[in-house]
């Protein structure tokens, strides 16, 4: 299985290096926790970038978007000390979960939910998440949201899914590709249609889009 892991993550994810300049100076990937001077705020790890960094670069790859593309993603934070907690929170979360007394300690203590267990459909329905993007080359930048209005782990996850198999089954073209792709090459400007009438927001300016949430702002 970890061979298997190996050669996936190595086909997928290619070799660009870490800290990766393009020629206008822009960094194309950033440290664990920065300071993001577009949101003006500090950035933290966020556990699920390391395969959604993965994706968007198999994407890249497919879409024929050049050798020079990368993708780099972190979660918000209110300042300097919430993003070093929030980043030892995740690494230290992971190392209880390896072993079976320290998660079982999490379940009793009701600190994580049990394998079945999810939230209360209140927590769901008030729920929401907002993604900040800055895509650049070397003259033009441009800046996107995507927003939703319900727990991105339950709620959001479903639209994404439910809607992405109604693609698959319904709106296949004569340029539909059959095999293993990433969503955005086997069904990407029609995933978009059908997400915005869900309730899904997806935003492209050519200035930064407002980092505040209107749902939380609200």
């Amino acid at each position: 299985a970890r061979r298997m892991w190996k050669r996936w993550r190595a086909k997928i994810s290619g070799d660009a290096p870490r800290r990766a300049q393009q020629p206008n100076g822009r960094e194309t990937s950033r440290a664990m926790i920065h300071y993001d001077r577009t949101l003006g705020r500090w950035q933290s790890f966020w556990v699920m970038s390391i395969i959604n960094q993965m994706t968007a670069k198999w994407a890249g790859r497919e879409l024929s978007y050049g050798p020079s593309f990368s993708y780099a993603e972190s979660m918000t934070s209110y300042n300097l000390p919430h993003a070093v907690g929030q980043a030892l929170g995740f690494f230290g979360l992971g190392l209880f979960m390896f072993f079976g007394i320290t998660r079982n300690l999490l379940y009793a203590l009701r600190a994580i939910p049990r394998p079945g267990e999810g939230p209360s459909e209140k927590f769901m329905k008030t729920g929401f998440f907002s993604l900040h993007l800055e895509a650049f080359s070397e003259s033009e930048v441009f800046y996107g949201k995507v927003s939703g209005s319900s727990d991105p782990g339950y709620s959001e996850t479903i639209k994404y899914l439910g809607e992405s198999a109604l693609c698959l089954a319904f709106d296949r073209d004569a340029s539909f590709r059959p095999g293993i792709y990433p969503p955005s090459v086997a069904i990407g400007t029609k995933l978009l249609a059908r997400l915005r009438t869900k309730n899904c927001q997806f935003d492209v300016a050519r200035m930064p889009i407002s980092a505040v949430d209107q749902k939380k702002a609200a």
